[in-house]
């Protein structure tokens, strides 16, 4: 006989086989697959209908993978465009002297009057931006419809 037999003997004898040729001492143990973590990591698979149902489980907790550049949605666009505007000071400059025109003992001009220049570039300010923003969405959806290769 073979001396790797005996020296491979008291391994074989702890496996819960008893038969030498059960088991090659030679080759490794198989080993467990791999373990994933889905809270730190994730694990995507390419066309595997298998995991499909786990995917969709799994895959909400993740963000997507789309370009979003807007500022604005349609319920944001009014609240943070006047935030926007009257954090320049000129801006709140000509609506400081608008109510100060509104009281009676400090009017100067008529109450309207005040008002329509801070109106007027208010109302462009609002205008461009919205276009601009309008234009950002255009170009995120045009590249987020793109077809990738990999």
């Amino acid at each position: 006989m073979d001396s790797s037999f005996y020296r491979w003997k008291p391994v074989l004898q702890k496996d819960s086989s008893s038969y030498p040729s059960e088991r090659t001492p030679l080759l490794p143990p198989k080993k467990k697959g791999p373990v994933y973590n889905l809270n730190k990591q994730r694990v995507v698979y390419a066309n595997n209908t298998k995991w499909e149902g786990d995917w969709k489980r799994v895959s909400r907790f993740y963000a997507g993978n789309k370009i979003h550049t807007t500022k604005y949605t349609l319920l944001t666009f009014l609240p943070k465009n006047l935030f926007e505007q009257f954090y320049r000071s000129a801006n709140l400059y000509f609506l400081f002297l608008a109510i100060l025109n509104w009281m009676p003992q400090v009017e100067v001009f008529h109450k309207e009057i005040t008002m329509v220049p801070l109106v007027i570039v208010m109302l462009v300010i609002a205008f461009k931006d919205g276009v601009e923003d309008y234009k950002r969405y255009l170009n995120d959806r045009k590249i987020n419809l793109m077809k990738t290769y990999v």
